[in-house]
């Protein structure tokens, strides 16, 4: 049977995609390998674990006052990434390498703002 070059490039295509679909599907259905759950108990204190088969680590507790935990994971670019976190009543602290540092002139205008008195709009504005 002899295939033109159209559909050699057509069942080329189809067989590429099918490949590709199925390594996405792989990706789609990655499965949960370790799981561990305390609900929160009367007190409110609670605490979980999972690893996935794609490499996604994650530990977290905490009860009514906060929590705290620990996401471990690799990226699209290959770089493993590890963050921890402090979640209270002063708000969502995340900690960890990949996260930028405030630049220096940043802290430097918050302390001026810190340090200066709030202006007066109508003052200021008259001519």
């Amino acid at each position: 049977m002899m295939w033109s070059f159209g559909k050699l490039l057509l069942a080329f295509a189809v067989a590429s995609a099918t490949a590709t679909a199925t390594a996405n599907a792989a990706t789609l259905f990655d499965r949960t390998i370790y799981y561990h759950n305390t609900p929160p108990n009367a007190a409110g204190h609670y605490q979980f674990e999972f690893q996935t088969t794609n490499g996604i680590t994650t530990k977290a507790a905490g009860n009514e006052n906060g929590a705290v935990g620990v996401v471990q994971f690799v990226s699209l670019e290959g770089i493993p990434i590890t963050f921890t976190y402090v979640a209270d009543a002063n708000g969502y602290h995340p900690e960890g390498e990949h996260i930028p540092a405030v630049p220096l002139h940043v802290l430097r205008q918050l302390e001026y703002i810190r340090t200066h008195p709030a202006v007066d709009e109508r003052r200021s504005r008259r001519w």
